[in-house]
């Protein structure tokens, strides 16, 4: 198994080894899906991504990240122009 160096068990409460025994286990299960390339409609033509993304819109988790980022980079600026 690959390690991706992202330490999710930090966000989810499980320690590294649980993690893997997790992955593991998904990989037992469902290691037969898991990779396949998606179905493709005969009937429909596959919609943009933009499309895909925007049907998502109104359940963003992360509802005012983008005035957390706009406000990050406002100091940056301010730091880099006071120096």
């Amino acid at each position: 198994m690959e390690d991706h160096s992202t330490h999710w068990h930090h966000v989810i409460g499980m320690s590294t080894n649980e993690m893997k025994q997790a992955a593991e286990d998904a990989e037992a299960r469902y290691g037969d899906i898991i990779n396949r390339e998606p179905p493709v409609s005969k009937k429909h033509p596959r919609m943009a991504m933009e499309m895909r993304a925007a049907q998502f819109a109104p359940f963003a988790a992360l509802t005012g990240y983008e005035k957390v980022v706009e406000r990050s980079v406002d100091e940056v600026r301010e730091s880099f122009s006071s120096k």
